[in-house]
């Protein structure tokens, strides 16, 4: 299965600087001298292939990507048979009828790529709303293990090319993060209702 996109919008909006500075003042002038860096490291990676909720959250979505790929395989099975009986009709219809039948399989193909289209925004919006709650919390973990080990300032591995061993907290905040919020429910995927396409014009006699 294709990574949801929900997963790589986490990984992206987690980390958009290259720190999260964990509740440090302004320093602006005659404020005191700012703290030396202390830092720690995270696998956010990892920890969402670790996570309880992040799991629950790809089971489910797999569960609709795969009931939908039930209807799309059975609607497509009808576009084909409809073609082919299309095909057959080409010897015995008169032109202007192979047109009208032609203009009406033509619109039904646009209707079932629309609604394709429309079902894929509806998963990654169900999607996306489950990971924004873990992302949440992972967050609000991420602090407290930083704040336990006295750091202010933590980074994502992956922008990180060399540390010691004893920065990385990935550990404590997959555990964290697993108490904090065991689960998560992937809300069912609404589909909006597609545009109308517009009915093809008869051609005037």
């Amino acid at each position: 299965m294709t990574n949801p996109s929900g997963v790589r919008l986490l990984a992206g909006c987690l980390f958009t600087a290259s720190a999260l500075l964990l509740s440090q003042p302004s320093w602006g002038q005659g404020a005191a001298t700012p703290p030396a860096p202390s830092i720690a490291v995270v696998d956010v990676d990892g920890v969402l292939q670790q996570s309880t909720a992040a799991k629950s959250a790809r089971t489910q979505i797999e569960r609709y990507q795969q009931s939908y790929r039930d209807e799309v395989e059975k609607k497509e099975s009808g576009l084909r048979a409809k073609q082919m009986e299309l095909q057959k009709q080409s010897q015995t219809l008169s032109q202007e009828q192979m047109i009208e039948r032609a203009r009406a399989f033509d619109a039904d193909v646009a209707a079932f790529r629309r609604e394709a289209e429309m079902k894929g925004r509806a998963l990654d919006k169900s999607y996306g709303a489950a990971m924004e709650k873990i992302n949440k919390a992972l967050i609000e973990t991420v602090g407290e293990v930083a704040q336990a080990h006295g750091a202010n300032v933590v980074l994502p591995r992956t922008q990180v090319m060399l540390y010691d061993e004893k920065m990385n907290v990935t550990k404590e905040v997959i555990e964290g993060l697993n108490q904090r919020l065991a689960d998560v429910t992937v809300p069912a995927p609404q589909v909006e209702a597609a545009p109308a396409a517009a009915a093809p014009k008869k051609k005037a006699k």
